[in-house]
This record gives C-alpha cells, sequence and structure tokens, in this order.
C-alpha cells in the first residue's frame, strides 16, 4: 500500500508539472521514477568520481527548489562538514557554479531556484547517498543541522529539506539523528514561537509506521527529565497538541502533565494546551482529574503544583459539556480538603457565574457542598465565599443563586447535626 501511494503521489506530481499533457502520459513518467531512476543515479555517481560533484548532487537533492545561492552556500557547507578542501587560491581559479550545474543535468529555472530534470530524481539522489555512503551519515546530521538555517531559505524549504532528511534517515534505520536534531534546532529557538524545523521532524517520527513507537517513548524520558529549553518544551507542546492528541490522546496528556507543571512560560503554554485537550473528551478529563487528584494526595510536597492545575480543570469553562458532575465531585472534593484554601474563591466564584447565567448549572450547588463532605469549616468557606459574591455585580440576578446555595450550606450542617447526635458512623454518605 505505501508503494501504490507513492505512485500516486508521483503521477499527482508528474500532472502539476511539465511531465506529460494527459493521464497516460503522467502515469509512464512516474513508472519511469519508480523503476528506473536507482540506476540512473548509480550510473551517474560512478561517473562522476570527484568529491566536490557529488556533494553537489546531494546538496542539490535535499534543497532541491530552493535558490541557487542557498544552495551553493549549502553544498560549500557539506564539503567542509566532510573534510574536503577545494585546490586553487580563489573562487576564480576554480570551476564556476554555473558549469557545474550544466555538467550535473542540474537545471537553475528563471526566478534562481534549482531542480532536476527527470521526475522524483532527486529522491533517488537521496536514497543512493544514505544507502551507499553508510560512513558519512553522522556528518550529513551534522551538516543538515546547519543546512537547514540559511539565511535565504524559506520555512516551507527549511520544512522540505528536514523532511527528505528524515525520511532517509528513518529508512535506515537512524531515529535518534532525527530527534538529536529535534533538541538541537529546539534548544537553539530563539522568541516565543515553536520552531517549525524541529516541529516538523518530530512530526515525521511520530507519523512513521516503524518508529512511531520509539519516538513516543523518546518524548516521555524527555519530559520525565530533568531541565528542558523553553524551545523544547514548546516543540513537544505542538507535537502532543497536533499529533499526539489525535492518535494516542492518552500518552498525548501524559506528556503534557509533565510539561504542564514545569516552570517557565512555555509550560504556562503547556498547561493551557493540556486543559483544552482534556476537555474534548469525558474519558480524559476523568483521567486527568485522578492523575492530579493522586499526585496531589500522594505527593504532599508537590501538592501547590498539582492543585492549581486541578482547581483550573474544575472551572465551567473547562468542563465538558453536559457537565461530569461525578468527576467534577471527586475533584471538588481534592480541593476542598486541604489547602491553599485561596484556589477555592476563583473556582466557586466561576460555578456561581455560570448558574447565574444558565439555570441548568444548579447541580454544581449541591455537588460542590457535598464534597466537602460535611466539614464545618469548609461549609463556612463556602458561605463567606458566596456572601461577597452576591455583594458585587448585579446583585439582583444572584441574590437567588446565593440563596439557593446557602439553603445547602444549611442543609449539610443539619445533616452533620443529625449525624453527631446520633452517634458515630463509620461511613460518609456521598451527595
Amino acid at each position: 500500500m505505501r508503494e501504490l501511494a507513492r505512485l500516486a503521489g508521483l503521477v499527482r506530481a508528474a500532472r502539476d508539472s511539465r511531465f506529460g499533457a494527459d493521464f497516460a502520459g503522467w502515469l509512464d513518467q512516474a513508472m519511469h521514477a519508480v523503476t528506473d531512476r536507482a540506476g540512473e543515479v548509480g550510473q551517474q555517481v560512478a561517473a562522476v568520481r570527484a568529491a566536490p560533484e557529488r556533494a553537489l548532487l546531494l546538496a542539490t537533492a535535499v534543497f532541491e527548489e530552493a535558490r541557487a545561492d542557498t544552495v551553493y552556500e549549502a553544498w560549500r557547507g557539506l564539503m567542509r562538514t566532510v573534510g574536503h578542501e577545494e585546490e586553487g587560491a580563489t573562487e576564480l581559479a576554480r570551476t564556476d557554479f554555473g558549469e557545474r550545474l550544466a555538467a550535473l543535468h542540474i537545471e537553475r529555472a528563471p526566478d534562481g531556484r534549482l531542480r532536476f530534470g527527470p521526475l522524483a530524481y532527486a529522491e533517488a539522489v537521496r536514497t543512493y547517498f544514505w544507502a551507499n555512503f553508510p560512513g558519512l551519515r553522522d556528518d550529513l546530521r551534522d551538516w543538515i543541522g546547519d543546512a537547514v538555517g540559511l539565511r535565504g531559505l524559506t520555512t516551507d524549504d527549511q520544512v522540505n529539506a528536514v523532511v527528505r532528511f528524515g525520511e532517509r534517515v528513518l529508512a535506515v534505520r537512524r531515529p535518534d539523528h532525527l530527534f538529536d536534531l529535534v533538541v538541537r534546532w529546539a534548544d537553539n529557538a530563539t522568541g516565543a514561537s515553536c520552531d517549525p524545523r524541529a516541529a516538523a521532524a518530530l512530526a515525521l517520527g511520530l507519523s512513521h509506521e516503524r518508529f512511531g513507537g520509539w519516538f513516543r517513548r523518546r518524548m516521555y524520558e524527555c519530559v520525565r527529565s530533568g531541565p528542558l529549553s523553553e524551545g523544547l518544551v514548546r516543540v513537544l507542546t505542538v507535537a502532543c497538541r497536533q499529533n499526539l492528541g489525535a492518535t494516542h490522546p492518552e500518552q498525548a496528556l501524559v506528556r503534557l502533565h509533565y510539561l504542564a507543571v514545569r516552570e517557565g512560560e512555555a509550560a504556562r503554554e503547556a498547561r493551557e494546551a493540556l486543559l483544552d485537550l482534556a476537555g474534548r473528551d469525558h474519558r480524559l478529563y476523568r483521567l486527568l482529574i485522578d492523575r492530579l487528584r493522586d499526585r496531589a494526595r500522594r505527593e504532599p510536597g508537590e501538592a501547590e503544583t498539582h492543585l492549581p492545575l486541578l482547581t483550573a480543570l474544575l472551572g465551567n469553562d473547562r468542563a465538558p459539556d453536559p457537565p461530569p458532575w461525578p468527576d467534577l465531585f471527586l475533584g471538588w472534593e481534592t480541593v476542598f480538603s486541604q489547602p491553599p484554601t485561596e484556589l477555592w474563591t476563583p473556582l466557586v466564584n466561576n460555578w456561581l457565574n455560570a448558574v447565574a447565567g444558565d439555570s441548568t448549572r444548579e447541580t454544581a450547588l449541591a455537588v460542590m457542598v457535598g464534597a466537602t463532605r460535611g466539614r464545618t469549616a469548609a461549609l463556612h468557606r463556602l458561605y463567606a465565599i458566596t456572601c461577597r459574591w452576591a455583594g458585587t455585580g448585579r446583585q439582583s440576578s444572584r441574590a437567588a443563586v446565593a440563596a439557593l446555595f446557602w439553603e445547602h450550606i444549611d442543609q449539610a450542617q443539619y445533616t452533620r447535626t443529625e449525624r453527631a447526635g446520633a452517634g458515630p458512623t463509620t461511613t460518609e454518605e456521598a451527595p
């Protein structure tokens, strides 16, 4: 099926370019690309023995459709990386660039971009070099790491080169080469945006049939490790949101959780991505509530990290629709059972506002009171929060909601008093 998909892609490429005038012609060109290109490239490389010409073939194949001046810089960088220096004291003493291109049958378009004449020839060149020069693979990784940052490359040029490199290293079973560059590009990123090269490389790895699991495990190791750069946190966040979130949402949630509890602006972006992901699905919402409750209870020293995240998750604006009241009860129970109590006010106010605007949310009042498990101090605090809330904003629209909430609080206090009068009990009832 992969080969059939590749053939279909080549037919489409032939249609969209200058190859053939009808479907029969496009198919013929595609078939030639599939069956003949490897032999043609092998013959050309065998005929071209000089290192500069071979390097130019490869540089053009990786950066095909980029401008000639940029490909020239990439070519010179490749020769430096592999340790080759041309004879001749000056540029004027060497064969000029245009002559080299013509000798290798590389075309320079009127807009200055370089391409090979035959369909899919560049792909065949890349395949040939990675398959037949295994001793160069580490050098090629280092070269690509620098070359995709050349100033003359557009974002599309960069991503194209990254994908071409990634396809080759995965074909020769070196996913580590691709992930090494993800980390390198992300660590060196500047500004507050995600590095497109690192994001494209990681997306390619995650979608790979053979190595997708390898990249998911590597991400997991990363998010659980020590300090990460802001750039890498952003790349991992984007990968969870755009890639893992669609294919492995539970794994995306776990990785985002580890990123969200770190320090820094990028961690806050991971936090938003985590809350958005959990809010889309009841199952994920419950999973995250359970994770946060478990961390807050099992790791007392980390409660101040996990409780604010849990509180944000439990708000009306984050809960799936319709609200999963049993899940909210479990979360509110955790928040209301331990400090810091300053987390309570925004959470309670959020739901009081929701009830004031939508009567179908009235169940929240009973569930919140029930989540206190009848603890007197907790009930008094809910009462005080409601008093302050009712005294602000449009008091007339809030009075009815506050009165209803106070009824639930009074009932809980009465029930607790009744139980105390009846003697000790061994269990407490849920609402």
